[in-house]
């Protein structure tokens, strides 16, 4: 059998990192799967992914397509999926989703599934809004589509539905080497209870949430520190928000860094306040970790979270639930220690990337049987 995973990518973050981990266990169930990165013409403002893959052992191309969602750039993946011999196309984002799903499927020649990782949670009439929009019409004409947790909206069309929770391998943290080698951050950490979160910098994640409830708790924790590892569209707002609040001291943009989660045993909690989920692997790397975590209550976080005996849930968009949560766990380290203990566990038994494998070369197998 062999997959064809197509994915637009600006960064390392949940997709790609569930992506990386399939890719690496259909390998060793002798799945042949080949990454497709595609970017536009001017190149992606990362661009790493392919590299990333590669360092893995994984085999990835790189596919440079025109600006713009044409019927051209979504058959030259067509092309390449029939001049390497591709069984399914697996798609992974909007933009793939677009460029397949609008095609006709007497022009696919492969069948094609897809899974959802999350939405953008943006202004009407935005460009992220139209593509959303236009994704969701695309789904529509997929031969399956996966949700990475049960509770994800339905989509019309007669698609297979399936839901599949994401996983990772068990990871091994190098804190040791982060302090060693990033002498920014660990600067910043010193003698400081620290909160973190890693993050694309955008809308949905909420982190001016998180910013506004550090501004609410600058009192009660004398030496709170807050660091944010990621990049992207909101670095100016998030920083312009900083200052206005006086928080430069105890809030850092760290930016983008690769293999972020060797920095959460830094962390004393980790914080993910967004507004819209899948099922984000930041929560299964903070749960490994052992980390206290506090999240906002959407997508499948309050499910991973065992309602609450993993970690803390708070309404999303609202400074003082979060900030009340931080506090709790800041006064109760003991609870909190325990509560993390209690997290890995639960993670290493429930999450693993084996499992999510095996569930999706089930879904390869039914689509593959209807499609002939």
């Amino acid at each position: 059998m062999r997959i064809l995973h197509v994915i637009d990518s600006a960064g390392l973050y949940g997709a790609e990192i569930m992506l990386l981990n399939l890719m690496k266990e259909q390998q060793q169930m002798n799945i042949n799967s080949l990454l497709l990165s595609i970017e536009d013409i001017n190149g992606n403002s990362e661009g790493s992914l392919k590299e990333d893959a590669v360092k893995r052992g994984l085999n990835a191309e790189r596919l440079t397509l025109s600006r713009g969602y044409s019927l051209a750039n979504g058959l030259k993946i067509i092309r390449f999926a029939v001049e390497n011999r591709i069984d399914i196309i697996h798609s992974h984002g909007y933009k793939a989703n677009i460029l397949i799903g609008s095609l006709p499927k007497l022009l696919r020649k492969t069948p094609v599934i897809s899974t959802i990782h999350g939405w953008t949670s943006t202004k009407m009439f935005s460009r992220i809004w139209l593509y959303t929009l236009l994704d969701k019409i695309c789904l529509r004409r997929m031969d399956a589509i996966v949700n990475v947790n049960s509770l994800s909206p339905r989509i019309g069309g007669s698609a297979e539905r399936f839901v599949i929770e994401n996983g990772i391998d068990e990871l091994k943290f190098n804190s040791e080497y982060v302090l060693q080698s990033d002498t920014k951050i660990q600067d910043f950490c010193k003698d400081g209870f620290v909160i973190g979160a890693l993050s694309r910098l955008s809308n949905e994640k909420g982190l001016i949430c998180l910013i506004e409830a550090i501004r609410l708790l600058s009192d009660s924790i004398k030496n709170i520190k807050t660091i944010i590892i990621g990049e992207g569209t909101q670095r100016e707002f998030l920083q312009d928000n900083i200052l206005k609040y006086g928080l430069s001291d105890k809030v850092l943009l760290a930016g983008y860094r690769n293999n972020a989660y060797n920095y959460l045993p830094l962390f004393n909690i980790f914080v993910l306040p967004s507004l819209t989920e899948g099922l984000p692997i930041t929560i299964l790397e903070a749960m490994q970790a052992g980390v206290p975590i506090v999240a906002s209550s959407v997508g499948g976080i309050p499910d991973v979270l065992g309602k609450g005996e993993y970690g803390i849930t708070v309404e999303p968009a609202n400074p003082k639930a979060l900030a009340e949560a931080i506090l709790y766990v800041h006064l109760n380290p003991d609870l909190a220690k325990e509560m993390g203990k209690k997290a890995r566990q639960a993670v290493l038994k429930k999450y693993s990337s084996r499992r999510m494998a095996e569930d999706y070369l089930k879904v390869y197998e039914s689509v593959l049987k209807k499609w002939k």
